[in-house]
């Protein structure tokens, strides 16, 4: 459906029509923000009643991923506006920061409360974790698709905003993943300590891909500052 949109528009155009570009690339950041605000307020209050901290863990993470499409819709428009290369530099580089330190703070929070879950285990419903876990699933490969497609057809693969929203949703993916099968094997073994378990297992890889993406800030970091020095240089 969406690919008569693409071809028709092309991101090198040059047209001063600021409502239809707007649209162009605000959308694609619209839709999977209001999914993830619907669905963490399910996920929050379903992992409050089931008490699950995978799922507490996943709804804590697409909350973070409500600020981080927020902030990626509003940096899109942003840099639409920039006239010069390094003010729409900046600005990515500045979201893509912000991500990195939520994912961190998200990171820090389930381990501390895994930790406390593997010394006092609590009861853990099971089947509603399963069903909440699944829909939940299906709501983040729904987003990432969309965040994907819009990656590569408007070259959005090297941008630091695009690839901070697409590691969030990865990260939610994941979450829903562990949610998921904590609550098959607490429903059908009875086993809690899965539950706090997996959260861990998910911590370190969400760590392993926001290190990832910390190296990636800091390189562009370091790029934008030598150019300004060698800018600086030329000048005298």
């Amino acid at each position: 459906m969406g690919m008569t949109i693409h071809d028709h528009e092309h991101p090198t155009q040059q047209t001063p029509e600021p409502h239809e570009d707007d649209h162009t690339h605000g959308n694609p950041f619209l839709i999977p923000f209001l999914l993830i605000l619907i669905y963490a307020i399910v996920e929050f209050l379903g992992g409050i009643w089931t008490q699950s901290l995978a799922l507490l863990g996943d709804a804590w993470h697409m909350f973070s991923d409500v600020f981080a499409l927020g902030l990626a819709m509003y940096a899109a428009y942003y840099a639409n506006k920039a006239r010069r290369q390094s003010q729409q530099s900046r600005v990515e580089t500045f979201v893509s920061a912000i991500n990195a330190v939520l994912m961190l703070v998200v990171v820090v929070w389930i381990v501390l409360e895994a930790l406390e879950r593997l010394q006092h285990p609590q009861a853990v419903a099971g089947g509603y974790v399963m069903l909440i876990a699944f829909f939940g699933l299906v709501v983040n490969l729904v987003v990432a698709q969309r965040l994907h497609h819009h990656a590569h057809h408007h070259g959005g693969k090297d941008n630091l905003n695009h690839r901070a929203a697409l590691l969030h949703v990865i990260g939610d993916i994941l979450g829903s993943v562990a949610a998921l099968v904590a609550g098959v094997v607490i429903y059908f073994t009875g086993w809690l300590a899965i539950d706090p378990l997996l959260s861990m297992i998910i911590s370190i890889l969400l760590l392993l891909v926001t290190a990832s993406l910390i190296r990636d800030i800091w390189r562009g970091y370091r790029g934008h500052a030598d150019c300004m020095s060698s800018h600086h240089d030329h000048h005298h």
